[in-house]
């Protein structure tokens, strides 16, 4: 149970409250002698009006849920050895997983043998969901694009929220444990991403040109050494990625081996969503895993696998369109409806080779392995390397920072690159320039930055599992690799944003090019060797002891708007429809079904309450059957709805709308959607109205 150090009254001249987190031990794990593995898959989706994190905050506006476009969840995927170990991966579609949100959840896994070591808690890092839960004073202030000088901090009911769905998540899979087959799998994906920051990873290689450095990247791809190269016609920022989409595979031990689930990595900014449009999303990620499980389930119609899909080399690596120049895709992402049909392409594109990294997978699972889960928490605040060089005693961003990423965009008075050669190069911060117009407020921000990394280590036989708590780029994450492999791995997977988020994780020689990547390395030019270093000891342990104490942190509480707006003229549970709802007329587009309507509420909304059931479903009208598309149920929590909603005269005005792939089987019956109120309340219409009906005409064209 997490308790307050200090009330939250606040008081001049005394620091933020601290909160710790009592570590439970954690159950005994029984001992089967059997491999097994179960898979879960739970709402996350937050209430409108929630802040959306990622792009950093601004000078006047907020950026608050106000649409949503598909729904966020948690995927889990656990393994037991049937040796005493057992471990949790989870991906979730959020910025960030969060220190303070893993030791809480830890709270609820202790009793299924999970400690905070066992738990590999990974977001996909999207742009377009929930902040505020990091409980830490530097990112609850400038992770959201909220107005820079206006009341931020921790919120403890999107914390209460976040932690009670992936508990759930968590309980479900181990309720689910059978006997598994476990294997890996690897698919490239080219012309999807590109190096953002090019000029900083030349760092990495002085003198190199072009072609040689072509040659050099593969390694990226290739980092065992297979002898392959890169498609020749690629423009060589989009070669100097890592293309790999990699992933951890179980299915059932019993024949047919049906699917249990999957854990895998991708590295590419889930940040398609443009920072100007107000919605709710899972990116192009949750595009992704949800065509995954679609291939993968075939026309059997069975549940098939959970397939999660984490941030991995990140840093410096955004999604692309082939063909489509940085400007074109900027525009693109600026016009809402080109907008989501981008995030659509790019999505659908990594869905495929993640269906096909599952099938590589299962070409070679094992029935019988070894799962070591390693676990340390170091302090890298004034910490010594082994040739004697420092890490800074406070944590630190440049002004490169505050100019934002390419895809950003952030302040322009500050430059890319700025550097402040006036340090002396033996300072651990050199040559990173502080941003002088807000130094102070950042500095303050700064001064409680956690200083205990937790890093995670899992080896899962011989494929070994990384989880950094921050943003690696691809060069780092292949320097990590390299180290892994040297200590006895034979593949390496590299989680980003895992257990914690601490910004940037680069290379020194791209540290010192202070690009926005290396200006975000809070604790400075030697983050590389420090990160090499400590890695290389956790491969070396042979097992990690229970983590036990409390788990501090010092927070700045936020007070948090949720939508309560229009008040309904009634003081009744569930009032009624100030206006009938409208169900448009279907259409075809492309060879694809497009459904969508409208219906007017009074109906304030309880915050937390997208995750607790669909909101809006379509039946058929005769016999009030739920309807089904590619053997899922038609509703917001199955599919990919557009939802929104509007003031308008007083009321809100709630917009939604699908597109269908698979419809055919729905021609010539008559639907209607149905929609719920907060927590699963139906709506009751005004007397004599009814939910809006509409024919699926036979003779509709394809």
């Amino acid at each position: 149970m997490a308790r307050t150090g200090l009330d939250d009254t606040p008081l001049m001249n005394l620091p933020p409250p601290v909160i710790e987190v009592q570590r439970r031990p954690p159950e005994a794990i029984p001992v089967t002698g059997v491999l097994q593995a179960g898979s879960a898959r739970v709402d996350l989706t937050p209430g409108f009006l929630s802040s959306l994190a990622g792009w950093g905050p601004t000078l006047a506006t907020s950026r608050r849920t106000r649409a949503a476009w598909g729904r966020l969840f948690a995927r889990v995927l656990v393994l037991d050895d049937g040796q005493g170990e057992r471990v949790a991966l989870i991906a979730a579609d959020l910025h960030a997983a969060t220190r303070y949100v893993t030791e809480r959840l830890a709270e609820h896994t202790a009793a299924l043998g999970l400690h905070v070591g066992r738990l590999f808690l990974a977001g996909t890092h999207t742009h377009s969901g929930p902040g505020n839960f990091y409980a830490n004073t530097y990112y609850d202030t400038f992770a959201q694009t909220e107005p820079l000088l206006k009341e931020q901090g921790l919120d403890p009911v999107m914390v209460d929220y976040l932690v009670e769905r992936l508990g759930l998540g968590v309980r479900e899979a181990c309720a689910r444990l059978r006997p598994a087959r476990v294997g890996h799998g690897v698919a490239r994906l080219w012309r999807y991403s590109r190096n953002r920051s090019l000029g900083a990873l030349r760092e990495n290689f002085p003198g190199l040109d072009d072609s040689a450095l072509r040659q050099r990247v593969s390694a990226l791809g290739f980092p065992s050494g297979t002898l392959a190269v890169s498609p020749p016609d690629l423009p060589l920022d989009q070669v100097c990625v890592d293309p790999r989409i990699q992933v951890l595979w179980a299915e059932e031990a019993d024949a047919p081996h049906r699917p249990i689930g999957a854990f895998g990595t991708f590295g590419a900014h889930a940040s398609l969503l443009a920072k100007e449009h107000p919605m709710c999303s899972p990116d192009f990620f949750g595009v992704a895993t949800r065509h995954a499980e679609h291939l993968l389930r075939g026309a059997a119609g069975e549940p098939g696998p959970v397939v999660a899909l984490a941030a991995g080399a990140i840093g410096d690596s955004d999604a692309a369109r082939p063909g489509m120049t940085l400007e074109a895709l900027k525009k693109a992402r600026e016009d809402r409806t080109q907008n989501l049909s981008l995030m659509e392409e790019v999505g659908r594109a990594v869905g495929a080779q993640l269906a096909k990294a599952c099938e590589d997978a299962r070409t070679q699972v094992k029935a019988s392995l070894r799962i070591t889960a390693l676990f340390d928490e170091p302090t890298i605040r004034d910490a010594t390397l082994k040739d004697g060089r420092r890490l800074p005693t406070a944590a630190l961003v440049g002004a490169p920072t505050l100019r934002g990423s390419e895809m950003g965009g952030g302040v322009t008075f500050f430059k890319e690159g700025e550097r402040l050669e006036g340090l002396p190069d033996t300072d651990p911060q050199w040559p990173k320039a502080p941003p002088r117009a807000l130094e102070r407020l950042i500095r303050e921000s700064l001064k409680y930055q956690p200083h205990t990394l937790p890093l995670r280590l899992l080896k899962v036989g011989d494929l070994w599992l990384m989880g950094c708590p921050g943003e690696p780029t691809s060069w780092l994450a292949h320097e990590l690799t390299q180290t892994m492999l040297a200590r006895g791995a034979r593949e390496v997977m590299v989680a980003g944003v895992c257990g914690d988020y601490a910004g940037y994780l680069t290379t020194e020689r791209e540290y010192k090019a202070q690009h926005y990547e290396g200006s975000s390395t809070l604790w400075g030019r030697n983050t590389e060797p420090w990160l090499l270093e400590r890695f290389d000891a956790l491969a070396l342990s042979a097992t990690t002891a229970i983590p036990s104490g409390a788990a501090r942190f010092t927070i700045k509480p936020g007070k948090h708007q949720a939508l309560t707006q229009p008040q309904p003229p009634t003081s009744e549970f569930t009032p009624s429809w100030p206006r009938p709802p409208e169900l448009a007329a279907p259409r075809i587009s492309n060879g694809r079904l497009v459904l969508a309507g409208r219906w007017f509420a009074w109906a304030p909304q309880e915050r937390g309450e997208l995750g607790w059931g669909a909101w809006l479903r379509l039946e058929d009208a005769d016999s009030g059957e739920q309807l089904h598309s590619a053997n899922r149920p038609l509703d917001d929590q199955h599919h990919t709805f557009l939802l929104e909603f509007i003031e308008s005269a007083g009321v809100l005005e709630w917009r939604w709308m699908v597109v269908l792939d698979d419809w055919e089987h729905l021609r010539g019956r008559k639907i209607r959607f149905r929609t719920q109120g907060p927590r699963g309340v139906s709506v009751r219409p005004p007397p004599g109205a009814r939910w809006p009906e509409a024919n699926l005409l036979l003779n509709m064209a394809a």
